[in-house]
Order: C-alpha cells, then structure tokens, then sequence
C-alpha cells in the first residue's frame, strides 16, 4: 500500500479510501476541493498501483492503514471516507478499534454476502475488460443493472486500476463477494454515516445489517440514482454534502 497526501497538515485529516480495483488518482481527482479546507491522505490499495505487491485481504490493508497513521497521526484521525470496496474496508477498520476516528463515511458499502461464484464471474468479466483496454462488455452491462447502472452510467469504470496481476484481482474479488460484517464494529465510538442510491439494493441490505451493530449512525439514501452516480456524475452537490457532514460539530 502506498499513501499519498495533500493539503496543510495543519488542518484536521481526512483518509480517502478509493473502490475496487481503482486507481487512487482518479478518486482524487473527484475529491480535489476538500484539500483546500483539509489534510486528504489517498491510500493506494494493495494490488492498485504499478509495482505493487498482490492484495491479501482486507484485514492485511487494515493493518497498513493502522501502522500508517500510528506514525504519523499518533493513531488518531478525524475522518475516514470510503467509497465502495472502499467503504467495506472501513467497516473492517472500525471493527478493528485500533485507531481513533472521529467520523467515518460508508458510501456503497457492500456487506451482502454474494459468494465465489460471483467473484469467479466478475474476475473473467474484469479480465476481459482488462484485455480490451476497459471496453465494457455486454455482460458486465448487465452485472452494473444490479448496482443499479444504465449504460449512461458506466463511465463509472473509467476510475478503474488496469494494471492489476490476475492473482491480485482474483484475491481482490473473492474477498469482497465473501467478506462478512466483522461483529466488533459493534464495539466502535464513532460516528458512522450510511450513504448510498436508492437504486442500490445490496447496499440498503448492508445498512441493514450495519444497523445491527451501529449504536450511533445517519443514514443517508440518495433518491434515484445506483452505485457511485452522486460522486462521479453530480461531484459538485456531492462534495457540498460531504463538507457539510465534516464540518457539522
């Protein structure tokens, strides 16, 4: 994992955790304005970067994450954002309760388990995609329906890393589709906010179950739009909202 940070240290710290298989530089491209009124620290996860090693699992970047801000922040940070696989990761990281964070922000958090068949489905699909340049396929126009995409949406994949190794990936996917809620989220004193499309019914699922353990949380549900549309299509409202949230005491 490499960390990348901009914006004056001097102001409170936000770690920005991109998607899956994405590469860091586009998610900061979106995010840019924050670092104007905050210290933004962009990990690039395990698997995601030229040169890197292949990605493990989540609790193995959760463990770089907490070395990373033990160093550096004194293992206290004011606000995690997670987008996507992202956001699953932060679930891990609460859970973990070995760092102090103040404000977490899940957005398209996917805890819903789906199963290795849907891994195996996805890594030929990515794979495909991969040796076609990003081109998307028929098939994953129809995988993207389920996270609530129309083919005017799939621009989305453009903040995809395709430099990825086939174990890498194959890791990568067979974590998220059968990574289950860590219980010890459950312990966490932070303030966790839920955010996702009204077309995203894996991720309202995985609220619900958040909901279970969460003793303090703000659900969020964005009318009318799938998995990541606020973001990369309406960024502009959307990192309004997000310095709204941060800036609430």
């Amino acid at each position: 994992m490499q960390f990348h940070s901009y914006g004056d240290k001097k102001n409170k710290t936000i770690l920005a955790l991109h998607g899956m298989l994405c590469d860091w530089q586009n998610f900061r491209e979106l995010l840019k304005p924050l670092e104007e009124t905050y210290y933004v620290i962009y990990p690039a996860m395990t698997g995601c970067y030229d040169g890197s090693e292949n990605f493990v699992s989540f609790a193995n970047e959760c463990e770089q994450i907490e070395k990373y801000i033990h160093i550096n922040l004194g293992g206290e940070i004011y606000a995690v954002w997670g987008a996507s696989q992202g956001a699953t990761v932060l679930t891990e990281l609460l859970a973990r309760n070995r760092l102090h964070i103040e404000k977490a922000i899940l957005d398209g958090v996917y805890l819903a388990h789906q199963g290795k068949i849907c891994a195996k489905l996805m890594l030929r699909a990515f794979l495909k995609m991969q040796k076609n340049d990003g081109q998307i396929s028929k098939w994953m126009q129809i995988a993207s329906k389920l996270m609530g995409l129309g083919k005017e949406e799939l621009a989305e994949y453009s903040l995809m890393y395709w430099g990825s190794s086939t174990e890498s990936m194959r890791a990568n996917l067979i974590e998220n589709y059968t990574y289950r809620v860590n219980e010890g989220i459950g312990k966490t004193e932070t303030k966790v906010y839920l955010w996702c499309g009204s077309k995203e019914p894996y991720a309202i699922k995985s609220h619900e179950i958040l909901k279970k353990y969460l003793n303090n949380y703000e659900e969020r549900i964005w009318p009318n739009v799938g998995h990541g549309v606020m973001l990369y299509f309406h960024t502009d409202e959307y990192i309004d909202a997000l310095k709204g949230m941060l800036n609430q005491s």
